[in-house]
């Protein structure tokens, strides 16, 4: 029987169970209705009956007496009967009624139902009728009247006859607690009925459940006992098609069977091989035995759930063949081993395939470590991603780490770059085309910024649904990095406000740069293959030019100053570094460089300042000369007294006659020392406003000992010490008279300060000392030094601690300016122990 039949059988059988449920419960409940309502017509015709009776007794005896104040009154039996139905109809549960199609008495009159029904008495269609109102609270039962002959007494004159139906009583009947249990009654029948629907569906479902399951059992034998007998073939097909050796193992006897084809792949028959353990020992190879034997125990003991391996074993002609060993252990119900069945493939090809893949794979790895390149591969359907080993090493990852297409692609890229990356991937995966892109990611093993290089390929199936992803990613930092820097360098080259000329070793332009053509007003073009010298403008001599080249081909750097010629004829200045450029394999000059700066506009401000400088210190000078004045005033008072009393001592000696040679002779002298002493000093202070342009060769000593002839007897007269310590036995070649003008300055300041302080054991000292190719002089006082607060403005110009009538701020601003401009060195103040320290530091030369 099939399994549609057996449901359809099912459902038919509980089908006819529910409607015999149907038919018991209606049948049941009507059959209770049935008796209800036969009760109730038994209880109407009685009440018919008896009125029946007493209605032919009151007629045959055509009335009775009933007693009426004391009096007895005989009443007809219409009126008795009336009076009885009064009585009945008044206690509300039965009440009568005498009626026909013509009454005599109104009162009397049919309604439609007695009506109906009396039509039927007189066609004698039926003798009685009954029925329930709509609502079940009355039932309605009418009995047909035969006219007798004590009926014609009062109805003659209406024609009846003896025999004739003509009338009829109705009894009613109050049915209220019929219609409770009626309206029960239905109700019970509504929910056996509903019952027995959901009880038969639920045996149904039951049903069809427990045959769905027979069947599908049923099914699952057929299929097991089917799929057994397809793997039975498939066994013995695999067996004799697979050229897979056979072996089984008996654990418990140690018999071993070798099949045939296991004993073929080793170049024997199957005679010349015994089956026996013995026989599978002898034939691995020394260096696999062990493995493969711990492999084996490992499967009896059940730590794996199969057992392979892959050995050596010998063939007959001496060589070794790869086989691929593959069993199960079989285990009784105490989970002992007592039998291994196994198989042996050969697999040299493969493995020799494999060795030669490996071999290739590990070039390829070395090759890619090499590149700092890596490989991947991202399979779409099953979500797998593939990875070389060096491309975790580009991203700075662990061997251990795990990452995902969306890390290669998004987590590891920078993220100024994270966004175009992103774009590209995912318009490559719809359009189905390969792209190239070179991006920053963010090595996460010391996060450092590197450039990647990625290759996408996309590869699509025969539907064109994109399928996989292979990509490579190179780690190209240091390559970028070198691109960016001849890029900016390049960028910065162009774009720099200093020209740039690259010549060969002939002197022939080969590049020039942007600012080059601004500044000179010549293109590219225009100077290519041309020697520099087509700006030359005379400002160099020949033996300058002869020295340039001299210097730069020996392979040293020459700087220096040009006046050139521009396009337009227009003369400009350029400071000038040139270079040679060596090659790094032979070491030999390829190209000379040249870097210029335009500085006419510098030199132009260079000749003003300093004539505005040689102007201020002129002024300085004479601005000095009211005080220089006094100082010759000081100076020449002795001289003046001492010649004054020498010519009276012989202007005396003339008038007393007492005039000798000798005395003569002393007193001339001394005249003559005096004046030579003040003819000295006028050469002194002469010398100090003469200007000097030409440096000369000095001893530091020798110019302090000027300062003292022009300002010492000032500091004589003020009873200031002068200390002095000259260490260095250096010359220097500078402007003589400068330094002259600053140490006075500073002497002339220093005095001012001590006096002004009235400072006890004043003193000045002067240290003057070499370091390296510097001499470094130092003048300091014990006057307690310079407010802090001061010590940053002294230098600045017209800035003064004396009143406005003592100094006009210009001094120690102009000595800073003849120092560090003119005299090409340092000039500075600090505070020591006692008192404020200048220092000068200038370049010496030795002697």
């Amino acid at each position: 029987m099939s399994h549609l039949k057996a449901i359809l059988i099912t459902v038919g059988v509980v089908f006819i169970g529910f409607l015999l449920q149907i038919y018991y419960i209606n049948f049941s409940i009507s059959n209770q209705i049935k008796i209800y309502e036969d009760n109730i017509l038994k209880e109407a015709r009685t009440s018919f009956n008896s009125f029946f009776v007493t209605k032919m007794w009151n007629t045959t005896n055509k009335g009775v007496f009933i007693k009426h104040d004391e009096e007895y009154q005989k009443i007809n039996p219409i009126d008795m009967t009336k009076q009885i139905f009064d009585m009945s109809n008044n206690n509300n549960v039965k009440s009568y009624k005498i009626t026909s199609l013509f009454p005599l008495n109104p009162n009397n009159k049919p309604n439609y139902y007695e009506t109906k029904v009396l039509k039927k008495f007189e066609k004698k269609e039926i003798s009685e009728s009954y029925e329930f109102n709509k609502n079940y609270k009355k039932f309605n039962y009418m009995a047909a009247l035969t006219v007798t002959r004590a009926c014609l007494e009062c109805h003659s004159a209406q024609g009846y006859k003896i025999g004739d139906i003509r009338g009829g009583v109705r009894v009613t009947i109050d049915t209220n607690e019929f219609r409770d249990f009626y309206l029960i009654s239905s109700k019970k029948r509504e929910y056996y009925m509903l019952f027995s629907f959901f009880l038969s569906l639920l045996v149904l479902l039951v049903l069809i459940h427990f045959v769905n399951n027979i069947y599908k059992k049923h099914r699952t034998i057929i299929e097991i006992s089917n799929r057994y007998k397809i793997l039975s073939q498939r066994y013995e097909y695999a067996i004799n098609g697979s050229n897979d050796g056979l072996w089984d193992w008996n654990l418990l006897t140690n018999e071993v069977y070798f099949s045939k084809i296991w004993k073929t792949m080793l170049g024997y028959k199957d005679e010349e091989l015994a089956n026996s353990l013995e026989t599978w020992e002898k034939l691995v190879h020394p260096d696999d035995f062990e493995k493969a034997s711990h492999d084996i125990n490992a499967n009896h003991r059940g730590e794996t759930t199969h057992y392979e391996n892959i050995h050596r074993l010998k063939h007959k002609d001496g060589q070794w063949v790869w086989i691929l060993d593959r069993g199960k252990t079989i285990f009784n119900e105490n989970k002992k081993a007592i039998r291994m069945v196994g198989f042996h493939t050969d697999v040299s090809k493969q493995k020799e395939l494999e060795i030669d893949l490996k071999r290739s794979e590990k070039n390829l790895l070395k090759a890619e470590k090499m590149s700092h390149l890596g490989h991947f591969r991202y399979n779409f359907k099953n979500n797998e991603l593939t990875l070389s080993k060096n491309i975790k090493a580009v991203f700075g990852l662990g061997d251990e780490d795990k990452i995902t297409l969306e890390d290669l692609i998004k987590n590891f890229t920078h993220d100024e770059d994270r966004e175009v990356v992103i774009r590209k991937f995912f318009l490559a995966k719809q359009t189905g085309k390969a792209y190239k892109s070179e991006y920053r990611i963010i090595r996460q093993s010391d996060r450092e910024i590197r450039y990647v290089n990625c290759n996408i390929e996309i590869k699509k199936d025969k539907n064109k649904n994109v399928y996989s992803v292979i990509g490579t990613i190179q780690d190209v930092t240091e390559f970028a990095l070198i691109q960016n820097e001849l890029s900016i360098l390049r960028q910065a080259v162009e774009q720099a406000p200093i020209s740039f000329v690259i010549t060969n070793t002939q002197g022939e332009i080969e590049y020039v740069n942007t600012h080059f053509t601004k500044v000179s007003g010549y293109s590219f073009s225009e100077v290519a293959g041309k020697n520099p010298n087509i700006l030359k403008a005379d400002f160099l001599d020949k033996k300058e030019y002869e020295l340039l080249w001299e210097t730069i081909s020996s392979g040293e750097t020459w700087t220096g100053t040009f006046k050139n010629l521009a396009k337009d004829k227009n003369e400009f200045w350029e400071r000038a570094i040139i270079f040679p450029i060596f090659s790094k394999k032979s070491q030999k000059i390829t190209n000379y460089m040249a870097i210029k700066q335009e500085i006419t506009n510098e030199i132009k401000l260079q000749e003003e300042l300093k004539d505005k400088e040689e102007l201020m210190i002129a002024q300085s000078r004479h601005a000095a000369m009211g005080e220089m004045i006094s100082m010759i005033a000081h100076q020449w008072r002795q001289p003046i007294s001492v010649v004054a009393m020498s010519a009276n001592n012989i202007l005396m000696d003339v008038e007393l006659d007492t005039l000798e040679a000798e005395a003569l002779k002393e007193n001339a002298q001394d005249i003559i020392n005096q004046t030579q002493y003040l003819s000295q000093t006028i050469e002194d202070f002469r010398n100090f406003f003469k200007p000097n342009k030409q440096k000369e060769l000095f001893y530091i000593k020798e110019v302090f000992k000027d300062a003292f002839s022009v300002i010492g007897k000032t500091l004589e007269n003020n009873n200031i010490n002068i200390l002095e310590e000259y260490c260095s036995t250096c010359q220097i070649n500078n402007f003589r008279k400068e330094l002259l003008q600053v140490l006075i300055n500073i002497l002339k300041n220093a005095k001012e300060v001590l006096v002004q302080k009235e400072i006890e054991n004043r003193y000045i000292k002067i240290e003057e000392s070499s370091f390296k190719d510097r001499v470094i002089i130092k003048i300091s006082d014990n006057a307690g030094g310079i407010k802090e607060e001061l010590l940053d403005k002294i230098f600045e110009p017209y800035f003064t601690t004396k009143n406005e009538l003592e100094g006009t701020g210009l001094g120690l601003y102009m000595s800073k300016i003849i120092v560090e401009k003119h005299l090409l060195g340092k000039l500075k103040v600090y505070n020591k122990e006692e008192g404020a320290c200048f220092e000068i530091t200038l370049r010496k030369e030795s002697v």
